[in-house]
């Protein structure tokens, strides 16, 4: 039951639409069946069984093409409800139509073309309302308290839709200001540029004396020094160099096995909690130098490690691999650990294209309190460089595996 419910969960909206549209059908269809003996006696029973076929086949798919027809047939059904209803207080078919334009509403499907779709759809459905009655001998009573009741209700449902818009807007207004006021907490790179800077100093300092002791004969000592001065000059030119990848948003030629060893230093081990928690398996064997976009490349690993680092929490042994080859003239930064898989929601049998999921562009995550913002990054940064990323579940563990192009030498 808990599997089967957590399945539930990772649908997408659509999704659970045809399920839910299909199993009314069937059941609405084995009743009519019970009631008449075997036969059916009336076509929007037969068009619901055939929907319900369709709907159990489409709700293994989520796509916009999908979402469409799937409000197509439920808007096509409702009509038919009309023009067949037999009895002026029956408003299931109005139900229908409700549903069909709700779940439209709720995928985004009008756009900003919202106000036009709606007006144009209770017009042809009043119309459709008066035929029907015309042609089924409702008086004008009837029809007319038809027509009021489809405007009244339809009214109703935009206003309830457009006022959960405003409050999300709302919400998003309040978010945007609070954002803006933790702006300078955020902006950590700029905040670590001006510490950074002030460490050169004092390594200059210690490089300094090590010249004086040098110079003083006091070889060994002047060593020592100069050495930590190197060490601690290297660890600096790293931090600076992730830091302030925001700032570096031209194109550039970047030498990717320097970058994954300064990316890795910075997110994994100068952090004391999971320096020694998490085995980092570097493999970049070749200088592969890529003309890139800094920033870009740094939004992707940086959201594509931290995302494998908390997944291998609570597992025996934590680890990541990360590794850089060229591949027929493409890059090819490969990123695997052996903890949580993704779920089935995302993932089948077959490697997930990032780009093109609708379960990441919704904004979902497959973490507890995630928010999935760090991914609609990630895909908007390989839309712009124009790079592929692709995930699939191993045993254990996820491989990630990001294509990009414009490789300059190796």
């Amino acid at each position: 039951t808990a599997k089967l419910s957590r399945k539930i969960r990772t649908l997408a909206l659509s999704q659970k639409i045809n399920l839910a549209f299909a199993t009314f059908f069937i059941i609405d269809a084995t009743r009519h069946l019970i009631d008449y003996h075997g036969r059916f006696t009336d076509s929007f029973t037969v068009a619901g069984l055939v929907a319900a076929g369709v709907f159990l086949v489409i709700s293994r798919y989520d796509n916009r093409v999908i979402r469409y027809a799937q409000v197509t047939i439920l808007f096509a059904l409702s009509i038919v409800s009309v023009l067949n209803n037999e009895n002026p207080s029956d408003v299931a078919p109005f139900v229908l139509l409700s549903i069909a334009l709700a779940a439209a509403y709720k995928m985004s499907l009008f756009g900003k073309r919202t106000i036009r779709v709606l007006f144009w759809t209770v017009a042809v459905v009043l119309v459709v309302v008066f035929i029907s009655g015309t042609v089924h001998g409702f008086s004008l009573m009837q029809r007319i308290n038809l027509i009021n009741f489809v405007f009244i209700y339809l009214l109703l449902l935009y206003f309830i839709f457009e006022e959960e818009t405003l409050s999300l807007r709302r919400q998003r207004d309040g978010l945007t200001a609070q954002a803006a006021e933790l702006r300078p907490f955020a902006e950590l790179g700029t905040n670590i540029a001006g510490l950074v800077h002030d460490f050169r100093n004092d390594v200059a300092g210690v490089s300094a004396i090590a010249s004086i002791e040098r110079l003083s004969e006091n070889g060994e000592l002047a060593g020592k020094l100069q050495h930590y001065a190197d060490r601690l000059n290297n660890r600096i030119e790293r931090i600076l160099y992730v830091a302030t990848a925001g700032d570096h948003y031209e194109l550039e030629e970047i030498r990717i096995d320097e970058m994954l060893e300064k990316v890795v230093y910075y997110f994994v081990e100068i952090n004391q909690t999971l320096k020694h928690a998490v085995a980092i398996h570097l493999d970049a064997p070749v200088p592969i130098t890529v003309r890139t976009r800094r920033n870009l490349i740094m939004t992707i690993l940086e959201n594509v490690i931290k995302n494998s680092v908390e997944a291998t929490d609570g597992q025996a042994s934590r680890s990541v691999w990360i590794s850089a080859h060229v591949l027929d003239g493409t890059l090819e930064l490969t990123v695997e650990h052996n903890g949580r898989p993704l779920s089935p929601g995302i993932a089948g049998s077959t490697p997930v294209d990032v780009r093109r999921s609708t379960y990441f562009r919704r904004g979902k995550s497959d973490r507890t309190g995630g928010t999935g913002l760090g991914m609609i990054n990630v895909i908007r940064a390989l839309e712009i460089l124009d790079a592929e990323m692709t995930m699939e579940n191993r045993s254990p563990g996820v491989r990630t595996v990001l294509r990009h192009g414009d490789v300059v030498s190796e």
